[in-house]
């Protein structure tokens, strides 16, 4: 697959002009199939998403923070939820939750391969994996707000926009941070 993709590009532009050499350092075997297992991780995430969102819509959910807002009296941020409500938000966490997991488990297997289960990689591994994507959880959060709430723009489509911006954020914390290839010397330690 990964090789066809290569050739169908290279059918396109030519490899040794400046977009084929970009497009030969890009169509690596790593990111294509990140970005694979990136869409798949983001059809889970939608799908949750909106499964959440008319689930919750159809129950009368207001949602957490419309709720708390209101318990607590804080008027000025329950008027901004009264028109729209926020079980967008609430939505949008669980639908998270559900592909972080599912991004876990795919990128450490087949993006990076990272094969080792033993306690102490695998469990630093998830921890980076989970800071990492907490850190872009508020991204995606931050970037909902602002366009659904504060712009006025759709569910759906902020959704989408905001979910291309947390992939190459996504992608480039797992790389450098998360799943680091070790040097020799790091892999000759952790063996011992």
């Amino acid at each position: 697959m990964i090789e066809f993709l290569r050739r169908i590009a290279f059918k396109t532009v030519k490899k040794e002009s400046f977009l084929g050499k970009i497009a030969d350092r890009l169509l690596t075997k790593e990111i294509i199939l990140y970005l694979v297992f990136g869409f798949l991780t983001t059809a889970v995430n939608l799908a949750v998403f909106f499964l959440c969102n008319r689930a919750f819509r159809a129950a009368g959910w207001e949602g957490a923070l419309s709720s708390l807002f209101v318990k607590n009296g804080w008027t000025k941020a329950a008027e901004l939820f009264s028109a729209k409500g926020s079980e967008y938000l609430d939505s949008t966490f669980i639908a998270w939750l559900v592909a972080v997991i599912f991004a876990f488990v795919t990128n450490k297997l087949f993006v990076f391969e990272s094969k080792s289960w033993a306690p102490k990689t695998a469990s630093k591994e998830f921890a980076g994996f989970m800071g990492a994507r907490i850190f872009s959880l508020f991204v995606e959060l931050a970037g909902m707000f602002l366009l659904v709430t504060i712009c006025g723009f759709g569910e759906l489509i902020s959704k989408i926009f905001v979910g291309i911006i947390v992939i190459v954020i996504n992608y480039l914390l797992s790389k450098l941070i998360v799943f680091k290839k070790k040097k020799p010397r790091e892999e000759t330690e952790e063996k011992e």
